[in-house]
């Protein structure tokens, strides 16, 4: 395949931008099991092989044509499975810092014997139940599934930057909901 993988990349370096849909063809399978072996998730492997196959195009001048472009190929998704995986568990990282630093100001905010986290728990389910859909589904992704702002950025159509401020913005929302429900308790 590499002859037709070479004319293709040709192709797509002299202008025929269309051309590349060739490449993906050739080569989207392997790419598919090479990230399916390690993410074991069908939206997270989709994902990544449209990435790679970005990436790859972004890159095609790097290719040196009469080497092996599956190999070539192939070498762009192990290093972009890579990069994910590294980012993901520096996020799950982060996630479980915060989630440490936010029991234990729950802890201090105790202070006494007095147990409050049933209340502070429905007050949450509360004011959770009250969040517009589309906050709700943001919520759901970044906490409950865990996606990095990220893969929900590229699941929404918005930028990394623009999630994170807008779930930043629903949790300064759900915390003074809560403390109201608390306070009204």
């Amino acid at each position: 395949m590499t002859p037709e993988a070479d004319r293709i990349v040709a192709e797509v370096l002299a202008g025929d931008t269309p051309a590349f849909a060739g490449l993906v063809r050739l080569y989207q399978e392997s790419v598919w099991r090479i990230a399916a072996a390690v993410l074991r998730d069908r939206d997270a492997t989709e994902n990544l092989v449209q990435q790679v196959f970005v990436d790859a195009y972004f890159h095609l001048d790097q290719y040196a044509p009469g080497t092996d472009f599956g190999a070539w190929v192939r070498t762009v998704a192990r290093n972009r499975l890579r990069k994910e995986l590294r980012s993901a568990g520096r996020e799950d990282r982060r996630l479980a810092v915060y989630r440490e630093r936010l029991a234990e100001r729950l802890r201090a905010e105790a202070g006494s014997t007095n147990d409050d986290s049933e209340s502070f728990v429905e007050a949450l389910r509360g004011c959770r139940e009250q969040l517009p859909p589309r906050d709700a589904v943001l919520v759901n992704l970044r906490y409950e599934k865990g996606l990095t702002f990220e893969a929900i950025a590229e699941k929404q159509g918005q930028t990394p930057e623009a999630v994170q401020r807008m779930i930043s913005r629903i949790r300064f929302r759900l915390r003074d909901c809560i403390q109201n429900k608390l306070n009204d308790a």
